[in-house]
């Protein structure tokens, strides 16, 4: 009988070891307060946030947005605006991927949308190209490796003159 006891104890012992194990392992992922969206100096938005409940393994963050609106204006060499139309330029669905390492369990993070602006362009000789607004649609950021996706702020601003940006003829 006092064998059977040493057993069952070991065993109970050895199964709960091993679960805690398994736990450790996975940890239990999850932001930590509310992942934050702001407009930079540059137009990027940026995402931070921190995520804790992690293991060891690199976790690959995405952040996305549904439309980006980027609006770019040809300027005089002296910042003066010639005549016509600014240029817009949308996209749809871009995403950026980021990988960073845990330490201890745990990421502070920010991810970026970086404004583009394939397909602006100014025509004739000394203009500079300039992003004068932006609007960033439908963010979201996402844990891929956990697949935990949180909404941010739709955020938009107006009156930049953000340059010169290289244009592109």
């Amino acid at each position: 009988m006092r064998r059977f006891r040493m057993t069952t104890i070991s065993l109970f012992a050895l199964a709960t070891l091993a679960t805690t194990m398994v736990w450790a392992g996975t940890g239990s992922p999850h932001f930590v307060g509310t992942p934050t969206g702001i407009l930079d100096t540059s137009g990027d938005y940026v995402a931070s946030f921190k995520e804790a409940g992690l293991g060891n393994i690199p976790i690959t963050y995405a952040l996305t947005a549904t439309t980006e609106k980027f609006t770019f204006q040809c300027f005089t060499k002296s910042g003066n605006m010639p005549q016509g139309s600014p240029n817009s330029v949308s996209f749809s669905g871009q995403t950026t991927f980021v990988t960073i390492q845990p330490r201890n369990g745990q990421i502070n993070g920010s991810v970026l949308l970086t404004p583009e602006q394939d397909g602006a362009s100014c025509q004739g000789g000394g203009l500079v190209l300039f992003l004068i607004a932006v609007e960033y649609d439908g963010v979201t950021l996402t844990d891929t490796t956990d697949g935990i996706t949180v909404s941010l702020p739709n955020l938009s601003a107006s009156g930049l003159q953000i340059g010169p940006f290289p244009s592109k003829h």
